[in-house]
C-alpha cells in the first residue's frame, strides 16, 4: 500500500465513523422540526417536514390524511397560534429507513396562555436522505411541562429480519394485530390487553404529566380507574417499513364509563409497532387525543 492510498483510507475511515448512528440524525430531524415549526409557524414551519400522505392528530379534532390538507387545517388556525416541540427519544428499524420520535409540545394561543403535552411522530427516511413525517399525534393540555422520563437503555428487540417484505400485506397484518389488541381490550379488560401486547421497555403517554414507562407501569396505569369501564378501538390506516420490523397504526377509540345511561369518549390514537426476538409485534409508544363528540 502506497502512502497516498493509506492516507486515503485513514480519511475514509474517518468519514465513516464521524457519521452519526441512524437515530441520532433522526433525533437530529426531529429537533430541527421542532424549532422550525416556532420559528417559522405551523402552515409553514411544521408542514414542511410532513410527507404528502402523512396523517395528523391532535386534540378535539378528527385525524386528517394528506399534507395538502393537514396545511390548509394549520394556516386557518386562529393569529397568534404556535407551537414549539422538543424530543425525548428516538427509535429506528434495522435498515434505519424509518424511526419514530416521541417528547413534549407547548401550544399558545393569543389571550389563551401556554398548553403543555406530549407527541408521537413516525418517521421515513426519503430517496434524498431527508426524513419526513409520515404520522403525528399531539396529546394532552397539561397545566405545567412533564418532567423527563427514565427511559429504559436503547431496547434491543433480538429480531433480526433478512429481507424486505410486501409491505402492503405486512401492513393489513399490523392492522389485524391492532384489532386483535382491541378485541383483547374488550374482553379482558386494558389492563390486561396492554400488559400482553406493550413492550417490555414500551412507553405509553397517558394521561397525566408524564409519560408511562415499562409493561409493568402501563398495564399498572391501566388498571386503574372504574370498575366496568371498557376501552375499545378501531384501527383504519397504517405503515411499516421496508423490512417489516418496524410500523404504526391509527384509528378510533371509545372509552366507556358504566353508568345510567353509560357515558361515552371518542378519541383517536397513534401506536408504534416493533417486532420482539419472536416476530411478534409489541408497541414501543402509544397515545391518543379526543375528538368533538359524535353528532346527536
Amino acid at each position: 500500500m502506497t502512502k497516498a492510498s493509506a492516507a486515503l483510507l485513514v480519511v475514509l475511515l474517518g468519514s465513516a465513523c464521524s457519521t452519526p448512528p441512524p437515530r441520532e440524525r433522526l433525533f437530529a430531524a426531529d429537533s430541527a422540526h421542532g424549532r422550525a415549526t416556532a420559528a417559522a409557524g405551523l402552515a409553514a414551519g411544521f408542514a414542511n417536514y410532513l410527507a404528502d400522505d402523512a396523517v395528523y392528530l391532535q386534540p378535539d379534532t378528527h385525524y386528517i390524511r394528506g399534507k395538502d390538507r393537514i396545511l390548509a387545517y394549520l394556516a386557518a388556525q386562529p393569529a397568534g397560534t404556535a407551537l414549539s416541540f422538543r424530543p425525548a427519544r428516538a427509535g429506528v428499524s434495522a435498515d434505519g429507513a424509518v424511526g419514530y420520535t416521541f417528547g413534549w409540545t407547548e401550544l399558545s394561543a393569543l389571550g389563551a396562555g401556554v398548553r403543555y403535552g406530549k407527541y408521537i411522530a413516525f418517521w421515513r427516511k426519503q430517496p434524498d436522505g431527508s426524513w419526513k413525517v409520515e404520522a403525528w399525534n399531539r396529546s394532552g393540555a397539561l397545566d405545567a411541562p412533564a418532567a423527563a422520563p427514565a427511559l429504559p437503555g436503547e431496547p434491543q428487540t433480538g429480531y433480526r429480519p433478512s429481507r424486505a417484505v410486501d409491505a402492503a400485506a405486512e401492513t393489513r397484518a399490523l392492522i389485524g394485530v391492532d384489532s386483535a389488541f382491541a378485541a383483547a381490550s374488550v374482553a379482558g379488560g386494558a389492563a390486561e390487553a396492554f400488559g400482553r401486547y406493550a413492550a417490555a421497555y414500551g412507553v405509553s403517554l397517558g394521561g397525566g404529566r408524564d409519560f408511562v414507562v415499562g409493561r409493568e407501569a402501563i398495564r399498572a396505569d391501566q388498571a386503574g380507574g372504574t370498575p366496568g369501564q371498557v376501552l375499545d378501538w378501531q384501527p383504519a390506516m397504517g405503515g411499516v417499513g421496508p423490512l417489516g420490523d418496524l410500523g404504526w397504526t391509527v384509528g378510533d377509540y371509545v372509552f366507556t364509563l358504566p353508568g345510567n345511561p353509560p357515558r361515552a369518549f371518542h378519541g383517536k390514537y397513534l401506536t408504534v409497532w416493533q417486532r420482539d426476538s419472536s416476530g411478534a409485534w409489541r408497541f414501543v409508544v402509544d397515545g391518543g387525543s379526543g375528538n368533538p363528540p359524535p353528532a346527536p
